[in-house]
């Protein structure tokens, strides 16, 4: 368990916490009701029961109309006041979060892109049961509890313990026992279903490749080995939340049969009215069918609390880019790009060290080197995602640090070797780069950017919808897809990640001719370990590692 201060979270709280505390107090009146209605409610049924006049039952008739209406005013209350505040919060919280990862992604630091999808807003979703699913049944829970041990204690010292005693089976040891049992079999659920999502993913992207191999079998055989064990996990779930129902009911049972026996003895001894023979028993079936509901939002409080612990670890995470305070120079005539023996490390581990190299007009520079070498480092930094840890990276004669990160951007840009396929056409894919571009201006770069077979596949060209991680584009589509965006784009200094991945030789020599040609009064440096690909350079980098 971490020890993070889940930071968004509270303060996305705080700033709910009107409608928060309207929440809680619909709440207790919705606990109070539901006990002042079952007492009432035993009290009418069993005092009719007497046939007295019906004058005499005018009291307890008002007083459980009362609390009906009582508890639909603050079932409505607290659902609406409930939901509001968690609404908000959470869009707050999503908010935060967007702001968070914004400069985390691209420079490594944070989760990856599925990550961010799976865990990260995973984990906003989960905050919100916090509040619709944990904090209301506990409130609800303890309120009704205190409530009804009061009242029957009221009545008799020992139905007020015995109710006590009931409500610390179901309320308090039932749900530390299903929280440690059901616990570990939900992570190992979650675990495996975390696996099965990649496998499939990953059959749905290099099936083809891993049939070809004649691997089938093994795949065959890891799915049902991985459906094995989450129906394993999911029965073991099952036997822990019927061991604790089990629990809940004998004990509500026992309960019940205590409470009726005492009642019953204090009318024989006089000490007790005969109307409220049935109130104690229907007391505590009220307050115990909502301490039932404690076990399972105790299960899922680790989850959420965890959850929240980790996107306090994320706003923690020291941003890798901070722009200067105040005014900054204009870098908008910028064509050159200088780094200076730049050298970076995560941790204690040198990433790449010592580099000196630049980027001038005319230049077509290509880089490459083993994996691990560094070269995604490099072009991280040099479209200022990253700073280094030593030396200095400049645009035109102004280091970066004294640009805010925006300014940068907009005079080099970056297509990494999987660039991102938001769920909407093709169109408005390539529209991010530059929103008022024409139809006609989609189509030519389309074409510069060897998109003209996959268009010519598509139902309804550029209309057509694309989108999400399973966008039904192969990586070398990808690819082509973010080099159209940077074609539109239009600046004056690009780099490209791996832009020749999963074409053939014919293909990317095609390709790196285009870009040179469009890029013939810019700069381009060009990431990859294909040899090939240095053929259109005007010169070489070659990264060996920084140890």
């Amino acid at each position: 368990m971490s020890d993070v201060t889940p930071t968004p979270v509270l303060d996305a709280l705080r700033a709910e916490r009107r409608a928060l505390a309207r929440a809680v107090g619909a709440g207790a009146l919705v606990s109070l009701a539901t006990i002042g209605l079952a007492a009432t409610s035993a009290w009418l049924i069993v005092r009719a029961a007497q046939r007295p006049s019906v004058l005499s039952l005018t009291v307890p008739m008002g007083l459980v109309q009362l609390f009906a209406l009582a508890k639909a005013v603050g079932r409505y209350g607290e659902r609406t006041e409930t939901h509001r505040a968690a609404l908000g919060a959470m869009a707050r919280l999503r908010a935060s979060t967007a702001a968070a990862l914004e400069p985390l992604l691209p420079a490594g630091l944070g989760p990856s892109t599925r990550d961010a999808v799976d865990t990260v807003i995973g984990d906003v979703e989960r905050v919100q049961d916090l509040l619709t699913s944990v904090a209301a049944p506990l409130a609800a829970a303890g309120i009704a509890g205190v409530a009804t041990v009061v009242l029957t204690g009221m009545m008799s010292l020992l139905a007020g313990c015995t109710v006590a005693a009931g409500l610390v089976v179901v309320g308090i040891f039932a749900p530390v026992l299903a929280a440690r049992a059901g616990w570990r079999n939900e992570q190992r659920a979650r675990e495996v279903h975390d696996q099965l999502v990649t496998l499939l993913d990953d059959i749905t992207r290099h099936g083809d490749d891993i049939v070809g191999l004649g691997e089938s079998n093994w795949l065959y055989g890891r799915l049902a080995q991985l459906e094995n064990a989450f129906d394993h996990a999911r029965r073991r779930r099952a036997w822990a939340q019927g061991l604790v129902a089990a629990l809940t009911t004998a004990a509500t049972g026992v309960t019940l049969i205590v409470l009726t026996t005492l009642a019953v003895r204090g009318v024989e001894a006089g000490h007790w009215h005969r109307a409220l023979v049935a109130v104690p028993s229907l007391l505590a079936i009220a307050a115990l069918e909502l301490a039932s509901t404690v076990a399972p939002a105790v299960v899922s409080l680790r989850g959420d609390l965890d959850a929240a612990r980790r996107l306090g670890a994320l706003a923690k995470t020291e941003v890798p880019v901070r722009d200067p305070d105040g005014a900054t120079p204009d870098v908008s005539g910028a064509t050159v790009v200088v780094a200076e023996n730049v050298r970076v490390d995560f941790g204690t581990h040198r990433v790449l060290g010592d580099v000196t190299t630049e980027l001038v007009p005319g230049d077509v520079v290509c880089v490459r080197g083993r994996s691990g070498v560094g070269k995604t480092t490099l072009a991280l930094l040099l479209a200022d995602f990253l700073r280094p840890a030593h030396g200095r990276v400049s645009l035109g004669p102004d280091p970066y640090d004294t640009v805010r990160a925006e300014q940068v951007r907009e005079r080099v840009g970056l297509v990494d070797d999987e660039p991102y396929i938001f769920h909407t056409t093709l169109a408005a894919n390539l529209r991010v780069a530059r929103p008022d571009a024409t139809d006609e201006e989609l189509l030519h770069a389309c074409e510069r950017a060897g998109l003209a077979p996959l268009l010519s596949t598509l139902p309804e060209g550029l209309a057509t919808p694309l989108g999400g991680r399973r966008d039904g584009l192969s990586g070398g589509e990808r690819r082509r897809v973010g080099l159209a965006r940077e074609f539109l784009a239009q600046r004056p200094l690009v780099i490209l990640d791996e832009p020749t991945e999963g074409l053939d030789a014919q293909g990317a020599a095609t390709l790196l001719r285009t870009v040179r040609d469009v890029y013939a009064d810019g700069a381009v440096m060009i990431i990859t370990h294909r040899e090939d690909d240095c053929a259109v350079a005007t010169r070489e980098i070659t990264l060996v590692g920084a140890d």
